[in-house]
């Protein structure tokens, strides 16, 4: 059986090469407290692409195959896989004896269940287009037939913006967002209040994969040591930071940058740097006056000193550079630059009055949970008026802020950060401005063309060069403003044993010592 291997993106953020101890090195028990930013819009994997959703469901849940610690593909429910010659015909040994936290064994039906669920209802379905049959000829084989070779179709599923989670079978016709929090993972569900925590508990039907030593990204040899794990929702970043000086978190996914150069230094604190966190920007709604004018996108594109707005909006934590994807990557290319950070308010507000602008309101969607996100709408706005945009500006929680998003009348920009996507690769990446995932919601027939082209590429030079042509197609159709490449800072108590920062938090290898 022939074993695929993508090549290993150069790695999209800081992290730290971790083998995990072993297990009777560590102290077992306790729970561990993480505080979160933003509290998950949903915990039902396929039905979003929040980090805040991530954060929690990744945990709880797994996929066939997933990425380790450099971006590289790595099984984790899959035993093994092979690609017919004629790259049609996919075929997964399944892992045996993997349980769910009902107590049901995982089976080929459960893995078919679940990618027809996600291929007819989850939010990046497209990625499961190009699938003719799913088939589970006995309860350790899963087959998938394409109708076209599709030469990047394992970086597509194994990627983890919205990961394709095995469910219990049972849940293959729940709508999005109502199924039963069942998956296979080291941890399981116990409660989740809103605006305040959720509650993991350690699974103890979890049956560690043996083929690896330790974490490796979201796979690797997984061994809950903690009995529980508190989610705790905290907004403020003062309070996050008070909460880890007094010892009452353990874990904080966001330190402020000013905070934590107060804490360099202390003994008691262990601080983190993540590089190309996300990029910091927003969407453009092309189906809404006055964005709904090209002209008036450029104008807008054109007013705007990404210099200013990421200074403000990171406290200095930032670096610029046009590209969607990061230097480094293989997929890294500066197509489109001209179109980047232009900062010409006069250039502006001439080509506004030249579109016909008559002063439509223009309405911002940013959200007080993410307090990047927050501080950029401010700068922008106050930009955008300067050169004579109309504009109100709409603030809501996060998960208030994501329901908003598919509402073509609600808004013309909304506020975000594209985290996960930029580290898995350009197809995930970008998948928003394509159909039917539109969250420009007005079809661009280039961009979809050139997103068949990218994925159909037989060479990475041909993909890459497809990818150059997308995304200059992103910035001369002002599908998405890219302000710059956003970096975060994390810190755990010293206490802390056994922790990696990674894009998503890992609760697994992780002990509380004395």
């Amino acid at each position: 059986m022939r074993s695929g291997r993508i090549a290993a993106a150069a790695a999209a953020l800081a992290v730290v090469a971790f083998a995990a101890a072993p297990a009777d090195a560590q102290k077992r028990g306790g729970t561990l407290i993480f505080a979160q930013e933003a509290p998950p819009p949903t915990l039902d994997p396929y039905f979003s692409t929040s980090v805040s959703t991530r954060n929690v469901a990744m945990n709880m849940f797994e996929t066939l195959l997933t990425r380790n610690e450099n971006n590289g593909l790595i099984k984790e429910l899959a035993e093994d896989y092979s690609v017919s010659a004629d790259g049609l015909t996919y075929t997964f040994a399944l892992r045996k004896g993997v349980r769910f936290h009902n107590g049901k064994e995982m089976t080929s039906a459960d893995v078919k269940a679940s990618y027809e669920r996600y291929k007819r209802m989850a939010l990046p379905k497209v990625t499961l287009a190009p699938v003719r049959s799913f088939e589970a000829p006995d309860p350790y084989t899963f087959v998938m037939v394409l109708d076209k070779p599709v030469p990047v179709f394992l970086e597509e599923i194994s990627a983890f913006v919205s990961p394709i989670a095995i469910l219990p079978a049972e849940q293959k016709d729940r709508e999005g967002g109502k199924i039963d929090l069942i998956g296979t993972g080291p941890l399981q569900f116990v409660e989740w209040v809103a605006d305040s925590h959720l509650k993991l508990k350690r699974f103890d039907g979890y049956k560690p994969d043996a083929r690896y030593k330790g974490t490796d990204g979201f796979a690797g040899r997984k061994d809950v040591l903690v009995d529980m794990v508190e989610i705790r929702l905290v907004k403020e970043g003062g309070a996050r930071v008070a909460g880890l000086e007094s010892g009452q978190l353990h874990i904080v996914e966001d330190i402020p940058t000013e905070s934590a150069k107060r804490l360099v230094g202390r003994k008691d604190i262990v601080l983190y740097d993540l590089k190309n966190w996300w990029l910091h920007g927003t969407w453009v709604n092309h189906a809404r006056a006055p964005t709904d004018n090209p002209k008036i996108r450029r104008a807008m594109q054109i007013a705007l000193d990404m210099e200013a707005i990421m200074d403000i909006s990171s406290d200095g934590a930032y670096t610029l550079q046009p590209g969607l994807q990061y230097p480094g990557n293989p997929y890294y290319v500066d197509t489109g630059k001209e179109y980047y950070n232009v900062n010409d308010p006069k250039k502006a507000a001439a080509l506004l009055k030249e579109a016909g602008y008559k002063g439509e309101e223009f309405v911002i969607i940013t959200n007080s949970s993410y307090q990047s996100m927050y501080k950029a709408a401010q700068v922008v706005a106050e930009q955008l008026k300067a050169v004579g945009f109309k504009v109100r500006i709409d603030v809501f929680d996060w998960a208030t802020a994501l329901a908003r998003r598919p509402n073509k009348d609600a808004w013309n920009i909304w506020f975000t950060g594209q985290g996960t996507g930029p580290s898995v690769g350009p197809f995930t990446a970008l998948k928003d401005v394509v159909t039917p995932q539109l969250n420009q919601f007005v079809p661009d027939p280039v961009i979809d063309a050139l997103f068949a082209e990218m994925i159909s590429g037989t060479t990475l030079e041909a993909r890459k060069a497809s990818f150059a042509k997308f995304q200059a197609r992103v910035y001369e159709n002002v599908l998405f403003l890219k302000f710059g490449d956003f970096e975060r800072k994390q810190a755990t108590r010293a206490n802390i044993k056994g922790y990696a920062p990674y894009r998503i938090p890992r609760f697994w290898n992780v002990s509380i010592e004395n």
